[in-house]
């Protein structure tokens, strides 16, 4: 009888545990969403107008070749005015993008997309036909660490390749990237380059454009 009671007494202790560890992952998961739904923390660095122009007179002298000193540099604040006042909106993968340039060759891009654009882009493509039209059109934070890295075969490219992303302030593997922004989105991870360009550093605060050296004449 004792050991009967026994055995009862364990297989309750094992459905009480099964039911502790499914409410455990069914928080989590729950956690999880609601995470995805919240407003990371972002730094917006400021700029002006000044930057913007600056920024574009600086890269139209790169196509053209006038690199003083064989080099240009890029400005934090000027590259977030360039992207933010002279590129079309429509051609972004993410809305009101902030980019920071850290150390190490690390560019951290923070903006918006859609749900609904972010569903069906994604394996959960289905969810969206069931869930209400004013639920697809609020914004999802994304944010996303890459490394910059530049290469010359067979002409000058310059990849980003995530390293770190957040949806919202859930972080989540690297890899989904490639599910939830489209190819024509996924393209401006990579960079064509002009041929005089050789490598593209990025440090703390600012993008290094280093122009290929010329060969010496004899």
């Amino acid at each position: 009888m004792f050991r009967a009671v026994r055995l009862g007494c364990g297989g309750c202790s094992s459905t009480i545990l099964g039911l502790i560890g499914l409410a455990v992952v069914t928080a989590a998961g729950g956690c999880a969403v609601i995470r995805t739904l919240q407003t990371p923390v972002v730094e917006v660095p400021s700029f002006t107008r000044e930057d913007g122009l600056r920024a574009q007179q600086k890269i139209a002298d790169v196509a053209r070749r006038r690199m003083p000193g064989g080099q240009v540099l890029l400005g934090e604040a000027e590259i977030n005015a360039f992207v933010s006042r002279h590129l079309d909106p429509d051609q972004l993968p993410l809305r009101d993008p902030v980019i920071r340039l850290r150390d190490g060759d690390l560019v951290e891009i923070v903006g918006t997309i859609a749900l609904g654009r972010l569903l069906r882009e994604s394996p959960l493509a289905p969810l969206a036909e069931q869930l209400p039209a004013t639920w697809l059109t609020r914004p999802i934070w994304l944010s996303v660490v890459a490394r910059a890295a530049t290469s010359t075969e067979p002409r000058p490219v310059l990849r980003l390749d995530p390293r770190r992303l957040r949806i919202g302030r859930q972080r989540v593997p690297a890899l989904l990237l490639r599910l939830v922004l489209d190819p024509s989105s996924l393209r401006l991870m990579r960079i064509a380059l002009p041929s005089h360009v050789q490598t593209i550093r990025i440090e703390r605060g600012r993008v290094v454009i280093q122009a290929a050296s010329r060969p010496s004449r004899t």
